[in-house]
């Protein structure tokens, strides 16, 4: 393993929460259709609609909306009245518009780390969304770097490496995926650090081959800190 360099961070449900406001709409729209089907069903057939619909429309609440209106029209057989599209709609806007609430023991973490390595930002999703998210997280002064990535692939990092002037056998990356996160950073010769959120979305679900080099777990995102000072030591 070359000089530590680089340390990326992954933005939702790594730094501040995500993944309970789209649990939240996901339980809103099966209550709203139940007279249709039972709200489990419902829930499936969205959630089976968003993992195809990110394959053309990215992720992201945007993408998320689109699947809603979609899996209303189709389980209600084009009966879905317009005021309803309406109210997919503003729960879209809302999601868009929440308040940011980092995770426990981010600001702490990233001032420890700060000046020992270059510190990024890599986050995947909507651009214009994702960097409100940042501006107002008020984290944005501790990065050098703040990648914006349609998706996360081995290539991906090594592109961000090269153009942070390092490699990515220099690179660690902290995140609660192990599928965008983790296996992909491994794979590109760097380090996958897993930080558990309480929730895994299921395209975000992936298990570690138990002889999976270069892979570290930690308890929450201070582990990073010790993590980091035991690599360079």
């Amino acid at each position: 393993m070359s000089k530590l360099d680089l340390i990326a961070f992954d933005a939702d449900d790594t730094l501040w929460h995500n993944l309970i406001h789209f649990d939240t709409a996901q339980k809103q729209f099966g209550q709203m259709f139940s007279n249709y089907v039972p709200e489990k069903q419902a829930i499936a057939a969205l959630e089976k609609n968003e993992s195809h619909n990110i394959k053309t429309y990215g992720f992201g609440v945007k993408s998320f909306t689109l699947s809603m209106i979609e899996t209303a029209i189709k389980i209600s057989d084009g009966k879905v009245e317009a005021h309803i599209i309406s109210k997919l709609m503003d729960m879209g806007r809302d999601m868009l518009d929440h308040d940011i609430e980092l995770l426990p023991h981010v600001e702490e973490t990233l001032k420890a780390l700060q000046g020992d390595c270059k510190l990024l930002l890599i986050t995947k999703g909507d651009l214009h969304h994702q960097e409100r998210k940042v501006l107002a997280s008020g984290l944005a002064h501790y990065f050098e770097g703040v990648e914006i990535v349609s998706d996360k692939k081995p290539q991906t990092y090594h592109r961000i490496a090269k153009r942070h002037s390092s490699t990515t056998a220099q690179m660690l990356m902290a995140g609660n995926s192990v599928r965008s996160d983790v296996l992909p950073m491994i794979e590109a010769g760097g380090i996958g650090v897993y930080v558990p959120y309480e929730m895994i979305w299921d395209h975000e679900h992936e298990v570690v081959p138990a002889d999976t080099e270069r892979f570290y777990e930690v308890k929450d995102l201070s582990g990073v800190v010790d993590l980091v000072r035991e690599i360079k030591d």
